[in-house]
C-alpha cells in the first residue's frame, strides 16, 4: 500500500508534542508535589525547656513523619498526615523536605511536619499544687501543655519531660518557681524558688539565722509570687581600743659620775589606757556600745644621771710639823687648829651601807677623819660648814684630810678647799 510521505513540518510537531506531554508530566509531578506540601499542617513544635540547648536557646523536637510501621501509629491514635495513603512514599518524602524548606515559614522558626491523633486523649495536670483534667490531639507532652496555655520557663520542671509522648489518662506535674525579693541586712537580691515556705528560700540562698535575728514575714509562711522577704541581721561583739601613755624623762645629778656625762639608769616605756566595750550592730550597723571594762598600765618614767664628780688634784702629804710653841685658838673654846683638805659627802657617792664607822648615818655635821690625825668622836668646828665631830672614816681620808657629811636632802654648798679647822 502506498503512503504518502509525510510533511518535515508534521514531523516537527510530533516531536514538539512529545515534549509537551513530557513538560505537562513533571508540572503535574510538581503541582502534585506543591499541592501535599501545602494542604498538610505545617506547625512549629513547642520548645523541649527540660533539656538544656546546645547553643544557648530552646531546643526544638521534630516528630518525624510516619513511613511505614503503622502499627506504632495506631498504637497512640496518631493519625498520619493527609495525603499519605494516596501518594508514594519517596514522592510524600520529598513533599516533606519541600514543606521543611516552605517559604511559608515564619522568620526565626523551625518548621516541622506535626502528626496528630485520630482521637483526643486526656490527661490530668498537676500544676503548682492545683489539678486539673484536659483532652488533647497534640502528641507530647510539651506540645499539650502549650496548646492548654502553660508557658514554660528556664528552671521550671516538668515531668514526664516536655519531648516524651503523651498517653492516654497520664498525670503531668508542672512546677514554676516563684520570683521574690530577697533582702539579707539591707542586700537585696532576686531569686527565683520552688520553695512553698519562707524558709525554703533561705535554705536555697543559704541564709542561716544567728542568734537574735529575725525574718518577716516568718520562716513558716508561704511563697508568694514577688513577696517581699527581709532578714535582719543581730550581732553583739567586743570592741578593746588602747590608747598610749606616754614616758616623762627625769634628771638626776650624781657626784658619783665624772662632770658632764649623762648616763641612762633606767629605761622609759609608754604605758597604756585600754577600754573594752560591748557593741551591737543590727544590719552591719552600731546601735550602741557600751564601756564595760577599762585598765591603766602605767608608764615607766626614764631616768638620766649627769656627773657632777670633779677628781681633786694631787695633793702631797706635808711632813709633820713641829708643833708651835704656842696655839692661839681660833675661836674660843678651841684646844687646838690644824690646817687640813676638807671634801664631802653623801652615803650614796661612799658607795656603803649608808651606816658611818660608829654606827650613825650619814648627814650634815658627820665628819670622816684619819683616827691617827684626829681621833674618833672629837668634836670641832668647820668655817663655812658648822660643827661637826669626827665619827668615820675612808680609804681616801689619810693625813689632814677630812670628809664632811650631807644627808641626800641637804643642800650641799660645800666647796672642795684647805683651810684651819678648831678642834674643840
Amino acid at each position: 500500500m502506498y503512503r504518502a510521505p509525510v510533511a518535515p513540518d508534521r514531523r516537527r510537531k510530533r516531536r514538539s508534542s512529545s515534549n509537551s506531554h513530557l513538560h505537562l508530566a513533571v508540572g503535574l509531578a510538581l503541582a502534585t508535589s506543591s499541592f501535599i506540601a501545602v494542604i498538610i499542617p505545617i506547625t512549629r513544635t513547642q520548645a523541649n525547656h527540660s533539656a538544656p540547648a546546645q547553643s544557648g536557646s530552646a531546643v526544638l523536637e521534630l516528630p518525624t513523619l510516619v513511613s511505614g510501621d503503622a502499627s506504632a501509629v495506631s498504637a497512640q491514635n496518631i493519625q498520619p498526615p493527609l495525603g499519605s495513603g494516596l501518594f508514594p512514599k519517596p514522592l510524600l518524602s520529598a513533599a516533606a523536605r519541600l514543606a521543611a524548606g516552605s517559604p511559608f515559614a515564619l522568620p526565626g522558626t523551625q518548621p516541622a511536619l506535626v502528626m496528630t491523633r485520630e482521637r483526643a486523649v486526656s490527661f490530668t495536670l498537676h500544676e503548682d499544687g492545683y489539678s486539673a483534667t484536659y483532652s488533647s490531639m497534640q502528641t507530647t507532652v510539651g506540645q499539650a501543655l502549650a496548646s492548654e496555655g502553660v508557658r514554660l520557663q528556664d528552671g521550671d520542671w516538668v515531668s514526664p519531660t516536655a519531648n516524651q509522648v503523651l498517653g492516654p489518662g497520664a498525670h503531668v506535674y508542672v512546677s514554676h518557681q516563684v520570683p521574690v525579693n530577697l533582702v539579707v541586712a539591707g542586700e537585696e537580691q532576686q531569686v527565683r524558688t520552688h520553695g512553698r515556705t519562707v524558709g525554703d528560700v533561705l535554705a536555697q540562698a543559704g541564709v542561716s539565722l544567728q542568734g537574735e535575728d529575725y525574718v518577716s514575714p516568718s520562716a513558716s509562711s508561704s511563697v508568694r509570687a514577688g513577696m517581699a522577704i527581709s532578714v535582719t541581721t543581730v550581732r553583739d561583739l567586743t570592741d578593746v581600743s588602747e590608747e598610749p601613755i606616754e614616758y616623762a624623762s627625769i634628771v638626776r645629778y650624781d657626784s658619783e659620775i665624772a662632770n658632764g656625762q649623762r648616763v641612762v639608769t633606767q629605761w622609759g616605756e609608754d604605758g597604756s589606757y585600754r577600754k573594752e566595750y560591748r557593741v551591737r550592730l543590727i544590719n552591719g550597723r552600731e546601735v550602741w556600745r557600751d564601756l564595760v571594762n577599762e585598765r591603766i598600765v602605767p608608764p615607766t618614767d626614764e631616768v638620766v644621771s649627769v656627773g657632777t664628780y670633779v677628781r681633786p688634784a694631787a695633793v702631797p702629804v706635808p711632813a709633820p710639823a713641829p708643833a708651835p710653841p704656842v696655839s692661839v685658838p681660833a675661836q674660843p673654846g678651841c684646844s687646838r687648829t690644824l690646817h687640813v683638805y676638807a671634801t664631802w659627802y653623801t652615803s650614796a657617792s661612799a658607795g656603803g651601807s649608808g651606816v658611818t664607822k660608829t654606827g650613825t648615818g650619814v648627814y650634815r655635821g658627820i665628819v670622816a677623819v684619819d683616827p691617827q690625825v684626829i681621833p674618833l668622836g672629837t668634836r670641832m668646828y668647820i668655817p663655812g660648814y658648822g660643827y661637826g665631830i669626827a665619827a668615820d672614816t675612808g680609804g681616801d681620808i689619810v693625813g689632814n684630810h677630812i670628809d664632811l657629811g650631807y644627808a641626800a636632802d641637804d643642800l650641799k654648798d660645800w666647796r672642795t678647799r684647805s683651810l684651819d679647822v678648831c678642834l674643840l
